[in-house]
């Protein structure tokens, strides 16, 4: 199997460090707080992958956008929640008062490999959300970017608009898994819901 260039990029980018940074050339990673390093099995994770989804070893201390995988990702949901005041007065009339809109965002994968290197196009997988979920940084509010539709370049690079038109700071609602099938890797079923703050 080799890894896919998706053309729009992925449409979910988190802020984080990389927890479950991979070698590159090869499949090896350890969990935060681990002495000894474990092997991912499957195939090496290539140089040229880990550059396009910003997973290289000289970032993964940083804070950096980090692309989120596409693999067998269901749709998007982006909704509203309307923060309001609302009174009915003497003559029955409704006045409402808006305090603000905030963003709702749903996700899911189903059949999503455990680690990066046997997803389709090489970005985080479900150990790395599941990892990030459980560390201090997920128990906190953090920003995501979503690309709708731009050139995956523009989304990445500061200088143009859509860097920063659709970035959000956002907290978990709800994260679950499900270990869907073992074998050379453990699929996951992932649902992942996100409220802006």
């Amino acid at each position: 199997m080799s890894f896919e260039n998706l053309p729009k990029g992925s449409i979910l980018y988190i802020k984080a460090k990389d927890l479950l940074f991979m070698d590159i050339g090869g499949n090896g990673f350890t969990y935060p707080g681990a002495t000894s390093p474990s092997s991912a099995g499957g195939q090496a994770y290539p140089s040229s992958v880990a550059v396009r989804n910003k997973l290289t070893e000289s970032s993964k201390n940083n804070y950096v956008f980090r692309r989120v995988s596409e693999h067998n990702r269901s749709e998007f949901g982006m909704g509203t929640n309307r923060i309001k005041q609302s009174t009915r007065m003497a003559n029955g009339t409704l006045r409402e008062f808006i305090v603000a809109d905030k963003k709702t965002f749903n996700v899911s994968w189903n059949m999503l490999p455990s680690y990066r290197n046997e997803t389709v196009d090489g970005a985080w997988g479900a150990e790395d959300l599941k990892t990030f979920y459980e560390s201090a940084d997920g128990k906190k509010a953090f920003e995501i970017k979503i690309n709708t539709s731009h050139n995956p370049s523009n989304i990445e690079d500061s200088s143009f608009w859509e860097a920063t038109a659709n970035t959000y700071t956002v907290v978990f609602n709800g994260f679950d898994c499900t270990l869907v099938k073992r074998g050379l890797q453990p699929y996951w079923s992932v649902n992942i819901a996100l409220e802006q703050v």
